[in-house]
């Protein structure tokens, strides 16, 4: 099979899938193979998977309600698809701004053809001037003269020296001016191979800041999506009176533009020129990719230490002395997350001898998260102190959470329960799991589907339920890393067939029905993937 992904923000690309693949994710996390980067487009939004070890099906992945993904609708040959649908030969594909050109012989010559086809469009939206001379990724032999080939060491040396981006740009435009005479030098990078180019510096001759240059947005689609080389020798009817641009081209894919250009009346360029500048820019694009990689490697770095301080955050904030009450059975699962961290439990026994409990999820950078776990502690231990509802508690921890400068937010349910009777007060809120299992599998839930996450929603007014747990039944509480968790093939558990799996545990005690759940779906919690935290907290009433 052969994908074509088109959008208006990254260059038309080409995916060939082996024919013993099987499954294709489609989503907005790198760990898919078709990786659609947009906010409306879910962390998983659809599988593309083979049946039958011939037709291709296109199925839907299910997505939180209170994510941005929620209302993006996926369209097959312009009709709505609402299920599962099989894909054919030449069928697009559009989900967002992406339109996915599907070719189910990996091997047709229409699937090229195809991406040209889908790109002409732009690349008219973007001639060049009159006369300009073009070259692709050009495997030509340059022609330098050994005066060049003597300077490019030094060239190199000078641009090793550069430890960021910054500094980097900055020597660019110096080697430009200083080798090439130039009237305006305009430089621009970027840490990836798709999208704006980030960073942009110009410098005119007399070295002061200069403006965009004449129909830069054409030179630098060009560029960074055609990956071409430009001259232009001679210029008529334009501000300047020769031009040279070309991509800086890095293991990584183009990560750059350097562009030139010279005055009116001034020595204008050659193809010698053209030659010299391909084999300056080649050895900056190999220290440019250098620089991205280790920043890339720096905020990985930076990502797994934030994560890191959060799970230990999370171990120190860890019931380690669980309180037991008669007729009451507790039984916990908690799993960190691979990508992320959040997840917060808490059990209490109140003065009044009852018990308070709570189980959530925290959203937000890993300095806010860690921040607001501490924070979600504190005020569940005071508020058990002083006997409060869980949507008074609620009600507070909004008020300390909810900050549109720093955003973060907790989805969690609490309880308050009688463990001798059964009765109870809770509250939740958010995307979070809450359902009694009743003694014979009938189920019911406490989640309060109006109430918004908390801190998402400046004084909201949080509501309390009250309920009982009756003797053989069981409550469940679990996170939204419970449902995302994938197995081996990428395909998540969905709530659905958890939902349906949970309502089995009826009449069985909290370890046991625990053990149950997890050897169900051993697939996923034990041999899957766990993007988030995964949390379980099951309580039974003998």
């Amino acid at each position: 099979m052969h994908i074509v992904v088109t959008d208006d923000e990254r260059p038309t690309r080409g995916f060939d899938f082996a024919d013993d693949v099987v499954l294709i994710k489609v989503g907005s996390t790198s760990d898919c193979e078709l990786f659609l980067p947009d906010v409306r487009v879910a962390e998983e939004h659809c599988l593309i998977r083979k049946i039958d070890g011939a037709d291709w099906v296109l199925e839907h992945c299910e997505i939180p309600p209170d994510s941005p993904a929620e209302y993006t609708r996926i369209y097959v040959n312009a009709l709505e698809s609402t299920q599962s649908t099989q894909l054919h030969h030449n069928d697009e594909i559009m989900i967002a701004r992406f339109r996915l050109k599907v070719f189910l012989d990996k091997s047709s010559e229409q699937a090229p053809r195809s991406a040209i086809v889908e790109a002409a469009s732009k690349i008219r939206e973007h001639p060049l001037p009159p006369g300009a001379e073009v070259r692709g990724e050009s495997h030509e032999s340059l022609s330098l003269a050994p005066k060049m080939i003597s300077a490019l060491a030094d060239i190199a040396f000078e641009i090793n020296q550069c430890i960021d981006l910054s500094s980097l740009m900055g020597a660019c435009i110096k080697l430009m001016q200083k080798h090439f005479s130039a009237h305006q030098v305009w430089v621009g990078t970027r840490r990836r191979s798709y999208g704006r180019l980030e960073f942009v510096e110009t410098r005119l001759e007399d070295g002061s800041i200069g403006g965009d240059p004449h129909l830069i947005d054409t030179f630098v689609y060009r560029c960074t999506e055609r990956g071409q080389h430009i001259l232009c020798s001679k210029l008529e009817a334009f501000p300047v009176a020769s031009l040279m641009c070309v991509p800086l081209v890095a293991d990584r894919g183009v990560l750059g533009v350097i562009y030139l250009d010279q005055r009116q009346g001034g020595a204008p360029f050659g193809h010698q020129d053209f030659d010299n500048l391909m084999a300056i820019s080649a050895v900056i694009a190999k220290h440019l990719d250098r620089i991205v990689a280790d920043q890339v490697e720096l905020q990985e770095s930076i990502k797994a230490g934030e994560l890191s301080f959060v799970r230990e955050l999370q171990s120190l904030m860890d019931p380690t002395n669980v309180p037991q009450w008669e007729g009451l059975q507790m039984a916990m699962y908690c799993k960190p997350g691979l990508d992320a961290s959040g997840d917060l439990f808490d059990v209490m026994r109140l003065p009044n001898t009852l018990a308070s409990f709570v189980c959530g999820h925290v959203t937000g950078s890993a300095t806010q998260a860690a921040l607001a776990m501490a924070q979600v502690r504190a005020a569940f231990r005071l508020a058990g102190l002083h006997a409060d509802p869980p949507h008074v508690l609620f009600r507070a921890l909004n008020w300390i959470l909810h900050d549109p400068q720093r955003p973060c937010e907790f989805s969690a349910a609490g309880f308050v329960m009688n463990p001798k009777t059964g009765a109870m007060q809770f509250a939740t809120a958010g995307d979070i799991g809450a359902v009694v299992v009743g003694a014979g599998g009938q189920l019911r839930s406490l989640v309060q589907e109006s109430m918004p996450a908390i801190g998402s929603t400046r004084e909201h007014a949080y509501a309390g339920g009250a309920g009982r747990v009756e003797d053989g039944e069981t409550l469940v509480l679990y996170t939204p890393g419970c449902w995302n968790v994938t197995n081996e093939e990428g395909k998540s558990i969905g709530r659905g067939q958890l939902i349906n799996a949970i309502s089995d545990l009826f009449g069985q005690p909290a370890s046991s029905a625990l053990d149950e759940l997890l050897s169900d779906f051993r697939a996923y919690f034990a041999l899957g993937r766990q993007s988030d935290d995964v949390t379980f907290m099951i309580l039974h009433r003998e």
